[in-house]
């Protein structure tokens, strides 16, 4: 089902995309500090929202809070919830805004965190196993940065993180072989995208174990006081006819390609767990054109999401959306109406 918002600039569109995005991520996609997002005037937010699926005993109620002073909670049918990962489990959502083109023209944090939304939607464990991962890198870069290192207690958090990256990059990279036949088949309903391959980069060299690696670069770490080599280096390389992507495509097909990844992730995660993921899509008829916001809505049609997209001119979307179910809104000064 579409869902259309459209209304002039500033209106308060992007914003209600906003207020999805927190339920199911518990932060906002454009502030870090998640108390920018409470109105000036008021001493918190409040976002709740009821969520159904095929299973009726799947479906529940959300709601999150935020105070202008910081405080937050999270409530999952009426019992209090702890993390952000149980939001996500939930209700599972994929962004498309004006910062999407950083999953290929920024650094390899933006493509991380892309794979590790796929492997933590589809691995029960891999939350729990990434979060001690963290936990350690974190003791160890800690310890790199003292002045006098104990080497005993250095080799002992360095034998704990290297099987816990192991383990990570193994998910990646079996996440990864996964995708690839979803990607292919989404680029193929898009023109113009050339031939994609996609590589994995574990986040050390592919001729050494982890722990060789790390011992033999033991001396840039005590130097530069931090872990160079490890999963939390990893990348994945995204290519179109043997160029990295970035360096080689318009405006239009890096936001045509994000588009494609992105559904193909959704239709694996489809495929895997058997549900839809909520899509929110600010803005789709910027940098595309007619054609291809055609290609991209008939393939959300197809994946049998619900779909929330903002625009200017309701125009835009009437024809895109004509034979399909759909639901028209108008947003004004931060009401919405339908129509």
């Amino acid at each position: 089902m579409a869902n259309i918002i459209y209304g002039v600039n500033g209106s308060g569109k992007t914003s209600l995309l906003e207020a999805i995005y927190l339920l199911g991520r518990g932060r906002s996609f454009r502030h870090r500090d998640l108390r920018m997002v409470v109105n000036h005037q008021a001493e918190e937010l409040v976002v709740s929202a009821k969520v159904k699926k095929k299973d009726p005993l799947r479906s529940h109620q959300l709601g999150i809070k935020r105070g202008a002073s910081g405080n937050f909670a999270a409530r999952l049918d009426g019992k209090a919830i702890l993390t952000a990962a149980q939001l996500a489990t939930v209700l599972p959502m994929q962004l498309i805004d004006a910062q999407s083109f950083s999953l290929l023209e920024g650094g390899p944090l933006q493509r991380r965190q892309f794979l590790d939304w796929g492997v933590f939607h589809v691995e029960q464990s891999y939350s729990q196993l990434w979060a001690r991962f963290q936990k350690t890198l974190k003791q160890r870069n800690q310890l790199l940065r003292h002045a006098r290192i104990d080497a005993d207690s250095l080799r002992a958090w360095t034998a704990e993180l290297v099987p816990l990256g192991e383990q990570i990059s193994a998910h990646r990279e079996r996440y990864v072989d996964g995708l690839v036949p979803h990607i292919e088949a989404v680029a193929k309903t898009f023109d113009g995208l050339g031939v994609l391959e996609v590589e994995y980069y574990q986040g050390w060299s592919e001729k050494m174990s982890l722990t060789e690696a790390m011992d033999f670069d033991s001396k840039r770490d005590l130097a530069v006081g931090t872990t160079c080599h490890g999963a939390h280096k990893a990348d994945m390389r995204v290519k179109v006819d043997g160029m990295l992507a970035a360096d080689v495509l318009s405006r239009g097909q890096t936001k045509l390609l994000v588009y494609a990844l992105k559904l193909a992730q959704a239709t694996y995660f489809r495929d895997k767990i058997g549900e839809s993921c909520v899509f929110l899509l600010d803005d789709l008829p910027a940098e595309l054109d007619y054609h291809h916001r055609q290609q991209v809505v008939s393939c959300l049609y197809s994946l049998g999401c619900q779909f929330f997209v903002t625009g200017v001119d309701k125009k835009d979307f009437e024809v895109l959306v004509k034979d399909n179910a759909y639901q028209m809104f108008h947003m004004e000064h931060g009401a919405i109406t339908p129509g």
